[in-house]
């Protein structure tokens, strides 16, 4: 049975191993994504943060997506709700549940909070990642190195209404 719901602290370490373990193949490109070093209190502190959302199959998180809100300080690059965290649990992957968790949280974005548009940026040097959002709807729309990151950040926008 499959449930999509926001995850509460209660999920933090579930939360907190499929992150580590999703972005565990990360590490050996040159990319230097925050999550990639989360500790578990920085999971907790993450969820307690943002709203956090999960794609559960038989009771266990299968993927996750975080909708960075504009009004939290340094949360969003624009005035738009910003997708972070989005990530698969490794022995999940390419089965559609990315696809489909974002499915999920377009409809929060639409039709709860009315936006018009939401935003993600992502490594310019990850091998498949940019092409995956461009197959969901995304075009890019700047590139940033930020200080202290080994990668440029390409930033991408999605219209959704």
């Amino acid at each position: 049975m499959k449930e999509f719901k926001r995850l509460t602290v209660a999920d933090t370490a579930e939360y907190h191993k499929v992150l580590i373990e999703g972005y565990a193949a990360i590490k050996d490109y040159p990319i230097s994504f925050d999550a990639i070093d989360f500790t578990e209190e920085e999971s907790k502190e993450w969820i307690e943060t943002y709203p956090v959302y999960g794609l559960f199959l038989d009771g266990q998180l299968v993927c996750s997506i975080t909708l960075c809100m504009p009004w939290v300080n340094y949360a969003t690059p624009d005035k738009y709700p910003h997708i972070a965290h989005f990530v698969t649990a490794p022995k999940f992957k390419g089965q559609g549940f990315a696809r489909e968790t974002l499915g999920y949280a377009e409809n929060i974005l639409i039709n709860e909070l009315k936006t018009p548009a939401v935003t993600l940026g992502t490594a310019q040097e990850h091998p498949w990642l940019p092409k995956m959002y461009e197959s969901f709807g995304f075009k890019a729309y700047d590139k940033v190195h930020f200080r202290g990151k080994q990668h440029t950040t390409v930033l991408f926008k999605k219209e959704l209404i």
